[in-house]
């Protein structure tokens, strides 16, 4: 009976694979003192400002139904805050709160494709970027980044040729697992390109406050009209601290937010009131923890740098934004979880796996580091000699 009904589910569900990066802290978190360096969140819990606004949203009452799109004062608080951040107007218009940024690209996925469009992935990328894609019936082309002397590079011709019968391009930037950025021009020049052919764009920027120099990663927000076929995906899990919280949102074009708010109301209804307040707390309040939290990680790569950065037969890619370190291992097979689950078990260190994030990350591993300072020089003493003597 099990065995009939389990062949009976969809096979695009059934066919999905399991996350790699999940089996690895699910047997990790099995051990005694393992320090984790697998999942890609820092161990910083979310500050009292943001917690005390929550709180208050509860005591008030408001934990009914809230807008499809989101309530007003953070559709507003959001629109205000990417005018100041790119030096453009946005508008409400331009903003849908979604349940997590995770949400926020499953509906961007629904908004524009359809089974069987092509749909072309930036790799290595974050597992959902390819899943979600697969899960609609798209097929999905993974197109990866270049390898220039311990850093990535965008072959921009190539990617060209590749897109231009595409019905999407999905690009992660800064990227999640590698660190690589696009520049303003390449984002210009993509922008431009999906102008000439209709190609659709959907960008994953969770990570656009996490970088070293400037004020922002170069966004397609600094060109993105109400013509465009560009949707943006954000959230507040990564620069504010809140990955348990769920809470993201999209930049569109007003003429598709109908549409999307119609989407958002058959997957998850709407985004709880007390959540979304601790959004606008987070939004206007947040800056002087975010440079904080930069500082923190600023020292954390430095640490990084020293420890892993001239290990003979691996590569440390140049890390300009996000909270990883992606490493290239030489000798580490396709499938690198029997080398992680070896050096959990010996050493006390876990990591993710390089495959988890598509064929191009294959013989890497990546390191999350943003834990605090203490465990992470242990971490990273542990890593480096397990990594010496593999």
């Amino acid at each position: 009976m099990q065995s009939s009904l389990l062949s009976d589910i969809s096979p695009v569900a059934s066919q999905l694979k399991e996350s790699s990066i999940r089996a690895i802290a699910n047997f990790g978190m099995s051990q005694k003192d393992v320090i984790p360096l697998w999942f890609g969140e820092s161990d910083i819990v979310t500050p009292d400002f943001i917690k005390q606004a929550a709180f208050e949203s509860l005591e008030q009452g408001q934990t009914l139904y809230t807008p499809n799109n989101g309530i007003p004062q953070l559709r507003q608080a959001l629109a205000d805050y990417q005018s100041r951040l790119f030096g453009r107007p946005f508008t409400d218009e331009n903003i849908v709160v979604t349940l997590s940024g995770t949400n926020a690209v499953m509906l961007a996925a629904q908004a524009v494709l359809k089974p069987g469009d092509k749909v072309v992935v930036i790799t290595p990328a974050y597992p959902i970027l390819t899943a979600i894609p697969s899960l609609l019936g798209a097929e999905v082309v993974e197109f990866p980044l270049t390898q220039v002397e311990g850093r990535f590079e965008l072959d921009m011709e190539a990617l060209f040729a590749v897109t231009k019968d595409a019905r999407a391009l999905v690009i992660n930037s800064p990227a999640n697992p590698t660190g690589w950025m696009a520049s303003e021009q390449q984002l210009k020049a993509i922008t431009e390109f999906s102008r000439q052919t209709g190609v659709w764009i959907i960008s994953d920027e969770v990570y656009n406050r996490h970088v070293y120099e400037g004020t922002s990663a170069p966004s397609f927000c600094q060109f993105i009209d109400d013509h465009d076929r560009i949707i943006v995906c954000n959230s507040f899990s990564k620069t504010w601290c809140m990955t348990g919280w769920r809470l993201g949102w999209l930049t569109l074009p007003q003429p598709l937010r109908p549409t999307i708010t119609k989407l958002i109301e058959f997957n998850v209804s709407c985004a709880p009131a007390f959540v979304q307040a601790a959004g606008i707390a987070a939004i206007e309040q947040g800056e002087a923890f975010l440079q904080q939290t930069l500082k923190r990680f600023r020292h954390s790569r430095d640490m990084v740098r020293e420890a892993l950065g001239k290990i003979p037969g691996v590569t440390l890619y140049e890390m300009p934004a996000t909270f990883y370190a992606f490493l290239k291992v030489d000798g580490l097979a396709n499938n690198s979880q029997p080398f992680i689950l070896d050096m959990i078990e010996k050493s006390k260190v876990g990591v993710a796996p390089g495959e988890a994030f598509g064929e191009a990350g294959c013989g890497h591993l990546r390191v999350c580091y943003g834990i605090n300072h203490t465990s992470l020089a242990i971490a990273l003493e542990r890593l480096q000699t397990a990594l010496e003597n593999r």
